[in-house]
């Protein structure tokens, strides 16, 4: 009886000493311009239990144990850790995180850092684009910027590509975007005749703020395309090469001779002269087994090929505090998965920047 007991009072103590340990933790979460953030993340670290902040920024959590240390994060804002060490309201105050909002992004009248910019504006990875070995910019683009599709009227070398931001905008008229090179306005350029190695950043003006900056010209969307130029220091020289295979993946599965002739006749099943039935089988004196065992002629292996493309760039850059140059070249060699068709490319360019006086 009396080890009944003793237990009885060990197992309410431990419970008490546990129920002791747990806590409501309460508080606010604000911005550094004294906001509320709602939908702040609020987690215990070193476990999965989290809460979310309401649309006033409180929160509420349970915390087991002294040592507890919750994490408060939010998008764009630095991560914030704080210990509980026995409080049971802790008000966070989270500052902007301004390693990504430092960027600086071309706007269309200027340049402006990425926080300061309320437009919608996407801004193209150069370094991923030039991995891609392709003809010019606009076939790069496919893919890799979020409402922006390219596509292509034929598969010919050397083809131009349609670029279209956020839909068409019109059933008759032309819906491509308005290229700005350099801070010169370019409307359906020859975009072979750039070289996408000389291309140092691409933003694309999505939204209709773009009107407000070329007017009815920016309705489709604007292209905004920034060359590279030379810059202070010694010469730079740069040589890049690729080599590259083109194919029908799918060929288009055909008739043989038998199934064409069947066809023919089962779908024209009069004898008159120039029907299915005479032109072959009446004139040729034949039956419809007698093409049974006839090989047919596979145009598409005799048209189509696995066509190779091969491209050679190389630039020198360099100068000086008051004279920065720049010179590119490349050579592209084509040839179409159609034979007899092919393309042909020689670029070259020369930019030179000179400081007079001030």
């Amino acid at each position: 009886m009396n080890k009944l007991l003793l237990l009885l009072v060990f197992t309410l103590g431990m419970v008490l000493q546990v129920s002791a340990q747990v806590k409501t933790v309460t508080g606010v979460v604000k911005g550094s311009d004294e906001n509320t953030l709602a939908q702040t993340t609020v987690t215990i670290k070193g476990t999965k239990k989290s809460v979310v902040c309401d649309n006033s920024g409180r929160y509420r959590i349970e915390v087991s144990g002294e040592n507890a240390v919750l994490v408060f994060s939010q998008v764009g804002y630095a991560t914030k850790e704080m210990p509980v060490a026995g409080k049971t309201v802790i008000d966070v105050v989270l500052t902007v995180d301004a390693s990504t909002l430092g960027d600086v992004v071309v706007v269309g009248y200027g340049t402006q850092r990425k926080k300061d910019v309320t437009v919608s504006i996407e801004k193209v990875n150069m370094a991923d684009l030039n991995k891609a070995p392709v003809r010019s910019f606009d076939e790069a683009l496919a893919g890799r910027v979020a409402g922006v599709q390219v596509t292509s009227s034929d598969g010919q070398p050397g083809a131009f590509s349609n670029i279209v931001i956020r839909g068409n905008n019109s059933i008759t008229q032309d819906n491509s975007p308005l290229y700005i090179i350099d801070g010169f306005p370019v409307e359906n350029p020859n975009n072979n005749a750039l070289n996408p190695a000389d291309i140092e950043s691409i933003e694309i003006l999505k939204d209709a703020s773009a009107t407000a900056i070329y007017g009815s010209r920016g309705a489709n969307g604007v292209v905004m395309i920034t060359t590279k130029k030379g810059k202070e220091g010694p010469p730079v020289i740069s040589f890049g090469t690729s080599y590259a295979f083109q194919e029908v993946i799918n060929k288009i599965e055909l008739m043989s001779p038998y199934e064409f002739v069947k066809f023919q006749t089962e779908r024209d099943t009069t004898t008159i002269p120039g029907s299915p039935t005479d032109r072959y089988l009446t004139s040729q004196s034949k039956t419809l087994e007698s093409y049974r065992n006839v090989k047919g002629t596979d145009w598409q292996s005799l048209i189509l090929r696995r066509a190779p493309m091969l491209n050679h760039t190389i630039s020198i850059t360099g100068g000086s505090a008051n004279t920065k140059y720049a010179i590119s070249g490349s050579i592209l060699n084509q040839d179409g998965i159609v034979i007899n068709s092919n393309y042909t490319r020689y670029q070259g360019r020369i930019v030179l920047d000179q400081t007079i006086n001030k």
